[in-house]
C-alpha cells in the first residue's frame, strides 16, 4: 500500500510507548509510502497535492488563445480516447531540461540536487509511463509509449546534460517562500511577463517547441513535504500552452525524488491533455466535493475523487464499495491485455494516477490515446526537435551498481556517456548503439546491446567491462579494466524476527557508508525484519587497512534508539561477541535518547583472522528501547545486510589487477608447462608472484635467473603474473591450459 507526499503530514509530539496486553507499538504518522496507516480526523489527506487546475482555471478565464486551444482539444478527447487500438511499437521520445532552482548550495547539497539524482527523477517517471516491470510503475494499466530523455543537444548545438543550475539564493522571495502558485503573495509568481525579470521561469527557459522544461522547486507557497499541512507538490500545464514561455512542470524536490510518488508522472499527465479523472466533481467552488465529474475518456468511470469520500478509502486499495457515480462501468483500461475494469465500485477508478488516490498504478488505453494525441498534434515539434541528436561522439562512461557481486546474481550496468540520450528503459535510439562486453580472460565473455544492460553472472572472475557507443559522429569506448568481482555468494546468517514487523514506526537506520558502500534505507520493518542487500550493495576491503563506518539513525518521541553494527569475520552464519578465531564481531554500538538524530562514526580495520576471497556479512540491526537481539526476536527490531569482500595480504586488490603501462610478452599464452618473459628494454628480472583469479598468490620466486618460468604444476584457468625489475612492477596475464 502506498502513500504520497502529497497528504497532510501530522506528526504527534507525544506517544505513550507500548499497549500493555502485546507490546504493539503504536504508529508515528509519516509521509513513508511503505506505511499503510489510515486517516482519521487528526490526519486528513492533502487536498490541493495538485496545483495544475488553478494555473489552467486563470488561463481560461484570462488567456484567449489558451481557451480556444483548450476548447479544441476538449472537442477531440473523446473521439481520440475510443481509439484503443493496441500498440507494439512506436514509443515516442521527449526530450525534457531540467532548471534546478537552487539556492546557493554546492552541487550535490541542499536545494542543488546532483545530476545523478536529476537523473533519477527522470528514471522514475518513466518507470511509471513506461510501466516498467518490477517497479513502483508496474500496475494493471497500459504501457504509454512516451518516454522521457534528457536533452543531450542546448540551444546553440554544443552537447549538454540537460540540466541547468539557477542560483536563486539572490532571490529574497524565493529562498523564503519558493513559488507562489494560488496568489497568496507567498513567494514568487510562476510567470509574470513585463517589468523586468520576476517570476520563476524568466530566470530560466529553454526554447518551449524544442524542450519540455521542467522546474525543481524547494517549496510551493512556503510549503513542502515536510512542512506540514496542506500543500501543493507540484503542477503542470495543458497541451494548449505548447511552445508558450511559461509552459512545462514545476515539481517540489522531496516529491521528484522519491520513487514512490507518482506526482510528476500525474502533473505530466496533465502535460499531455490528461484531465483529472473526477473532472467538474466540484464545479461550484465552495470546498464541497458534492457532484460526480468525469474526464471525457470513456474507460475511465464517473466518479467523485476518492480523496474526499467518507469514510476514507484513501489508502485502502481493495476497497469495494459501490460507486455510485457510474455503477455499471464495463471497460476494457487495458488493450494490450485485455484488463477489464468492470466492478461499479471505487475499484473502477481509484488506481488511475489522475485521480487523487493513494493507490495509483495505471493509466488506461484511452488515456494513453489522448496523450499520443496530444504529442503528435499540439506537441509535435518535440518529435522533430534536434535536443535527442548528438551533436559530437560520445565521451563514454558508465556506473554499475556495486564492484562485486554474487556468483549466480545479476548486476545492473548504467550508461552515463556523454552526448547519449538515456529514458533508463533500453528502448533504443535513432542511430546510437551500444555494445557492451564482460570478459573475465578465461570464459565467453557476456555481450549486451542494451543501454542498461542487467547481467546474470555465472562464472567467477575479475571482469574487464567494455562499453562502446556508435552515433552518427562516430564510435567510442572505454575499458575498466577488472571493475567487476564475481564471487562465491554470501552463506545464510542467522535469522531476526520482530513482533512489529510489517509497519514503519518512523525510527532506526537511515543510512550507512563503508568504504564505497553508500546506502539510504527505509524505517519500514518487513515481515522477516532485515532486508538483504549482501549480493546488491557490497564493497571491498583489505585486511590491515582502516575502514571509516558512518551511520545515521533517529528514535521516536516517546523512547531511546540502540544501533549495532556486526560483521561475520569468520564467515560462520551467525554473529560472536567472541568467534572461532577470538574476534569479537560486533563492530559498533551506540544508543541516543529520545526524538534525537544519531551519526556514530568509527574505524574498522580488518583481522588478519578474516575469511578472505568471499562475501561475508555485515548487519546493521537498530531496536526501539532496548537493545537489539541479532540473531533472534525483537520488539521493533529491523536490520540491512550488506556485503564485504575481504582480500588478505598476499592478495591482489581490484586495482592490482590492471596492467600496467609497461609492456612485456609471456610467450605461448596459453601455456602448458613453461612460459617465457620478454621485456620491452631487456631488463632484467629480479623475481615474480603468480595470482590465481580470485587474487591469492598461488606462485613466487623472489630470484630469478632466466626469464622463464615453470607453470605445469598450476591448475587450468586464468592467472595474473607480476615481475619485478629492478626499477620497476609489471603485471600481466596468462591462461594455463
Amino acid at each position: 500500500m502506498r502513500i504520497y507526499f502529497y497528504f497532510l503530514v501530522t506528526i504527534f509530539a507525544v506517544f505513550s510507548n507500548l499497549c500493555s496486553y502485546g507490546q504493539i507499538i503504536k504508529p508515528l504518522i509519516s509521509n513513508n509510502s511503505e506505511q499503510g496507516i489510515s486517516e482519521d480526523q487528526n490526519h486528513p489527506i492533502n487536498p490541493n497535492f495538485c496545483g495544475t487546475d488553478f494555473f489552467h482555471n486563470e488561463k481560461m478565464k484570462n488567456d484567449a488563445k489558451y481557451r480556444a486551444r483548450h476548447k479544441q482539444t476538449i472537442q477531440s478527447i473523446q473521439k481520440v480516447s475510443k481509439q484503443k487500438k493496441t500498440l507494439v511499437n512506436g514509443v515516442l521520445q521527449v526530450p525534457v531540461v531540467v532548471h534546478v532552482m537552487h539556492k546557493g548550495e554546492s552541487v550535490g547539497t541542499g536545494t542543488n540536487i546532483s545530476d545523478d539524482d536529476v537523473r533519477r527523477g527522470i528514471k522514475y517517471l518513466n518507470n511509471y509511463w513506461r510501466k516498467i516491470e518490477g517497479t513502483e510503475g508496474d500496475g494493471q494499466g497500459v504501457d504509454m509509449k512516451i518516454e522521457f530523455a534528457l536533452a543531450i543537444q542546448d540551444e546553440s548545438g554544443n552537447c549538454t546534460n540537460g540540466i541547468d543550475r539557477v542560483d536563486m539564493s539572490g532571490v529574497t522571495a524565493y529562498v523564503s517562500d519558493g513559488v507562489n502558485s494560488d496568489d497568496s503573495g507567498s513567494g514568487i509568481a510562476d510567470y509574470e511577463p513585463g517589468g523586468g525579470v520576476n517570476s520563476l521561469k524568466e530566470y530560466s527557459i529553454w526554447d518551449p517547441t524544442k524542450y519540455y522544461n521542467v522546474w525543481i522547486v524547494d517549496e510551493i507557497d512556503n510549503k513542502n513535504c515536510y512542512t506540514g499541512g496542506s500543500f501543493t507538490a507540484g503542477y503542470a500545464y495543458y497541451a494548449s500552452s505548447h511552445g508558450r514561455p511559461f509552459d512545462g512542470s514545476v515539481v517540489l524536490i522531496c516529491s521528484y525524488l522519491n520513487e514512490s510518488s507518482s506526482t510528476w508522472a500525474h502533473e505530466m499527465g496533465h502535460a499531455f491533455n490528461l484531465a483529472h479523472t473526477f473532472d467538474g466533481d466540484d464545479s461550484d467552488n465552495d470546498g464541497v466535493v458534492d457532484q460526480c465529474g468525469d474526464d471525457g475518456i470513456a474507460d475511465t468511470p464517473k466518479h467523485m475523487r476518492t480523496s474526499s469520500i467518507s469514510p476514507s478509502i484513501y489508502r485502502d486499495c481493495d476497497n469495494d464499495d459501490p460507486n455510485n457515480c457510474d455503477p455499471t462501468f464495463d471497460q476494457i483500461i487495458n488493450p494490450d491485455t485485455g484488463f477489464t475494469r468492470n466492478t461499479g465500485t471505487h475499484q473502477d477508478h481509484m488506481h488511475n494516477y489522475m485521480d487523487y488516490t493513494g493507490c495509483p498504478t495505471e493509466f488506461t488505453g484511452g488515456q494513453r490515446s489522448v496523450a499520443i494525441a496530444a504529442l503528435n498534434g499540439r506537441r509535435a515539434s518535440f518529435l522533430t526537435s534536434s535536443a535527442l541528436s548528438p551533436p559530437s561522439t560520445a565521451t563514454v562512461n558508465f556506473t554499475s551498481e556495486a564492484s562485486t557481486v554474487c556468483l549466480g546474481n545479476d548486476l545492473t550496468f548504467t550508461d552515463t556517456s556523454t552526448c547519449t540520450p538515456n529514458s533508463y528503459t533500453n528502448e533504443g535510439y535513432d542511430d546510437v548503439t551500444f555494445l557492451w562486453t564482460f570478459d573475465n580472460g578465461v570464459d565467453t565473455p557476456y555481450t549486451s546491446t542494451d543501454q542498461n544492460p542487467t547481467i546474470m553472472f555465472n562464472n567467477s572472475g575479475a571482469y574487464n567491462v567494455t562499453l562502446s557507443v556508435t552515433n552518427p559522429q562516430g564510435t567510442t569506448s572505454l575499458t575498466k579494466p577488472n571493475s567487476i568481482v564475481v564471487a562465491s555468494g554470501v552463506k545464510a546468517a542467522c535469522a531476526i524476527s520482530s513482533r512489529n514487523s510489517n509497519n514503519n514506526f518512523s525510527n532506526g537506520v537511515t543510512s550507512i557508508s563503508f568504504n564505497t558502500l553508500n546506502n539510504n534505507t527505509s524505517t519500514f520493518i518487513p515481515n522477516n525484519a532485515m532486508q538483504d542487500f549482501t549480493c546488491a550493495k557490497n564493497t571491498i576491503i583489505d585486511v590491515g587497512t582502516s575502514y571509516n563506518l558512518d551511520v545515521s539513525y533517529k528514535s521516536r518521541p516517546d523512547g531511546k534508539q540502540y544501533l549495532e553494527v556486526w560483521i561475520d569475520w569468520d564467515n560462520s552464519g551467525t554473529f560472536q561477541t567472541s568467534n572461532n578465531d577470538g574476534i569479537n564481531e560486533r563492530v559498533l554500538t551506540d544508543n541516543i535518547a529520545a526524538d534525537e538524530t544519531g551519526t556514530p562514526s568509527i574505524n574498522i580495520t580488518p583481522p588478519a583472522t578474516a575469511v578472505v576471497n568471499t562475501i561475508l556479512r555485515m548487519r546493521v540491526i537498530s531496536e526501539f528501547d532496548e537493545s537489539p537481539n541479532v540473531c533472534g526476536n525483537g520488539r521493533a527490531q529491523r536490520a540491512d545486510d550488506y556485503g564485504i569482500y575481504v582480500k588478505g595480504n598476499g592478495l591482489l586488490s581490484v586495482n592490482d589487477f590492471n596492467e600496467s603501462n609497461y609492456k612485456f610478452k609471456i610467450i605461448p599464452n596459453p601455456v602448458k608447462n613453461y612460459l617465457n618473459i620478454s621485456l620491452d628494454n631487456n631488463d632484467v628480472i629480479k623475481g615474480y608472484e603468480v595470482y590465481d583469479i580470485s587474487g591469492k598468490k598461488v606462485m613466487i620466486n623472489s630470484k630469478i635467473t632466466k626469464n622463464s618460468i615453470e607453470v605445469s604444476g598450476l591448475s587450468n584457468g586464468f592467472y595474473f603474473l607480476k615481475i619485478k625489475t629492478e626499477a620497476r612492477e609489471m603485471t600481466g596475464k596468462f591462461i594455463k591450459k
